[in-house]
This record gives structure tokens, sequence and C-alpha cells, in this order.
């Protein structure tokens, strides 16, 4: 399945049912603020790269006064965010659809792009790696936080499961292919974290709010009870993954040359 059919509008109420409003992967603002911890966002322009239900560019505009272009394949997903866009961000927050490999937006425009948590659904990021560095002005700031693999190209067990229960495509790339693709492009690597600790804490809160009996009524408004037992086991290898080495969460933060 492609990635507009994963992302349909009830598979979206489960996830913000694990996550929270608008949020399409895990930590809620803590894992945003996280994100761009030492990266100078205040009163940057930022774009989005996969941002769904707009909730992190929401937290974006908001927190650091930034004005915020979130991009989207998924036409629903620009138009429930667009309705969704709070009253006082009207001005400095916007959705647009991406529909090839090419954006609609002018060189060199934008201080920051960030993605959190998508790439790793983009099987060849060859396309969105050279519109970001044509888009970001010199000088600007790539932020990816994403899933990888200890090995290129393949997966474990964990994730292999994961993947076959949520009908997902999560491909594989580990730390040092990342760092050659962000080489290849011309960017100048500025760090890398991992992330793994905060990942595996926001993981466990998951699972353990999803398990909790007082949400039970709640969770089965999203899910029927097959659907949220799935849901938990899928969490599960996730945490488990993340515990051995199988999955990595790491962020990159890499600059455009002047």
């Amino acid at each position: 399945m492609d990635l507009e059919e994963v992302y349909s509008p009830k598979y979206c109420q489960q996830l913000e049912a694990a996550y929270g409003p608008g949020m399409m992967s895990e930590g809620g603002t803590a894992a945003i603020e996280h994100l761009f911890d030492s990266v100078p966002m205040q009163g940057t322009k930022a774009l989005d790269i996969g941002s769904g239900l707009g909730g992190v560019a929401f937290f974006v505009a908001d927190r650091y006064n930034a004005s915020v272009i979130g991009l989207e394949i998924n036409a629903w997903m620009v138009q429930e965010a667009k309705k969704r866009t709070p009253e006082h961000l009207q001005e400095r927050v916007d959705f647009v659809r991406a529909t090839d490999g090419s954006w609609p937006f002018a060189d060199g425009i934008f201080d920051v792009i960030f993605s959190k948590g998508v790439l790793t659904h983009v099987e060849d990021k060859t396309d969105i790696m050279n519109e970001c560095y044509r888009t970001l002005k010199p000088g600007g700031l790539l932020v990816i936080s994403d899933a990888l693999s200890s090995e290129s190209r393949k997966w474990g067990e964990q994730i292999n499961h994961l993947n076959e229960m949520e009908s997902l495509n999560m491909y594989p790339e580990s730390e040092s292919g990342y760092i050659k693709l962000l080489e290849k492009h011309n960017f100048i690597l500025q760090s890398v974290r991992d992330d793994n600790k905060p990942c595996k804490k926001w993981t466990l809160e998951i699972i353990n709010r999803l398990k909790n009996p007082a949400n039970r009524a709640q969770h089965l408004h999203y899910f029927d009870p097959a659907e949220l037992e799935a849901h938990i086991e899928g969490y599960e290898a996730m945490l488990k993954a993340l515990e051995t080495g199988e999955l990595r969460s790491v962020r990159f933060i890499a600059k455009k040359g002047l």
C-alpha cells in the first residue's frame, strides 16, 4: 500500500489516540522541543515535510513565532490541517500538497526545513534532498528525525512484524548511509544525535496509555477490541526493536553552504 492509502482518516484517528491531537509520531510537544533543541527557530520561515494533520506545524508556529508551510502528499490531510488551523495562526501557517518530485516553492526561501519521523517511508529520497537544497536559503538548516536500521537496507524481526501488521512501508537505512545521502546532496553535516533513550520513554508511555483500563472506552471509539490489541502489539514490537538496537531514532542537522 502507498502512503495515501495507509494514512486513511481512520488510521490517523488511531494514531491521534496514541500520540495526541494532530500528532502523527510519538512524544507530543516534548518530542518537538527535543527535535529543535539547539536549533535557532525563533522567527524563522520553515517547511514541514510530511505535515500530516498539522500538529507539529501549529506548535512550531506558536512556540517559535515562526511562519510554517506544511507539505503533504495526502490531499485530505491538507484540507483537514487547513480546517484545524487555529485562528491566531491563520496568517503564519499554510498547507500545500506535493504532487510530484518538484515543490511549488521558489529557490532559497526557507530558513529551516524539517521532517519528524516521515522520511523512513520514502524509499528513494533523491528528489526530496534535491528540493531541500534548492529551497533552503544559503546557510539554512535541514533538521531530520528518522527511524534508522542497524544495517543499511535490512530490518530485523520486530520492524518486519510491525510493517506487516500495520501495512506500512518503512525503508531501512543506516546512520552511515544517511550521512552519505546528505553529503551526496552537498549538505554540510552539523550534528548526529542518537535519540533512542527518549524514544523508548515515549513509546512506553503510548503502550501504557493504550493499555490503561481508564482510557479503554475512549480508545474503543477508534478501534474495535482486536484492532486495539494489534495496535498495542505494534508499539511493543517498536519498543523491543529500540531496546535491542534493531531500530534507532536519530536526529541529523545539516546546513546548506553559503
